[in-house]
């Protein structure tokens, strides 16, 4: 287990070690969670970390024309 601190003004300060594990940078977006005492920090992903993810399926580009024009349709844009 490694510690951090918490600041005067409540904020928490994340040991170089571990935001190098992450991969966390000044900037990035953080996921907080809490269960019961424990504190959840997740590193919230970039698009560019979504987009190199396994894709969940294959849609081509015709059925994402289709499913845009119907958005359009119902939202009168």
């Amino acid at each position: 287990m490694i510690e951090g601190k918490v600041g005067k003004k409540g904020e928490l300060y994340i040991p170089k070690k571990v935001r190098e594990q992450i991969n966390l940078r000044p900037g990035d977006g953080i996921l907080i969670e809490v269960e019961e005492d424990k504190l959840i920090i997740r590193k919230k992903p970039s698009i560019v970390d979504i987009l190199m993810e396994k894709p969940v399926s294959k849609v081509s580009v015709e059925e994402l024309r289709r499913v845009r024009n119907e958005l359009s349709r119902l939202l009168g844009v």
